[in-house]
């Protein structure tokens, strides 16, 4: 699987089909975000996606959140 950075603005940033199997696609999701959550200098969370922090609210609620 290969991958290349462009210009945002490029016609070619539009283009976002990458190959492989969906398990391939699974670990490069992976890695991008280790990566981009690297690039903001802040630790990797040591919370579980069983213990992830949230917020439930409905629609209404968060209209009027101001």
């Amino acid at each position: 699987m290969t991958a290349r950075v462009v210009p945002l603005a490029s016609a070619d940033a539009g283009a976002s089909h990458v190959g492989g199997t969906a398990a391939e696609r699974v670990v490069l999701v992976g890695r991008l975000s280790e990566e981009v959550w690297t690039r903001t200098r802040r630790p990797l969370p040591a919370y579980t996606r069983a213990t992830m922090p949230v917020n439930v609210m409905t629609l209404r609620a968060l209209a009027h959140r101001d």
